[in-house]
């Protein structure tokens, strides 16, 4: 269970940076996955963090592991995007922002 608490606290980690760094390079799109790939990389090499060793499931080389690993984090940082981007739009949509916006400046319907 620890292990599985230590890939979704990386992954969230990892997108975070990424969005500090996707910031200054938003004509790019396609960026997008190749930089949570190469943080959850480097994220699992700088660790030494070797999630199937924490499983204690048998793989052939500890280099795969934790480049496995790796994929992993970038993988769960991609899953936090995603389910961060749909509470905010559940948050957008109960707050109403149109009408607090027209509210606050006394805008009126034309049609």
């Amino acid at each position: 269970m620890y292990a599985f608490g230590m890939l979704a606290l990386l992954g969230l980690a990892v997108l975070i940076v990424a969005r500090v760094g996707h910031r200054y390079v938003q004509r790019l799109p396609e960026l997008w996955a190749f930089t949570l790939v190469a943080l959850g990389m480097g994220t699992a090499w700088l660790a030494d963090f070797d999630l199937f060793g924490a499983w204690n499931l048998a793989v052939r080389n500890d280099t795969i592991a934790t480049t496995l690993t790796g994929f992993l984090v970038a993988g769960t940082a991609y899953f936090w995007h995603e389910v961060l981007h749909f509470l905010a739009g559940v948050a957008r949509k109960f707050t109403d922002e149109a009408k607090v916006l027209e509210e606050e400046q006394h805008l009126r319907r034309v049609a």
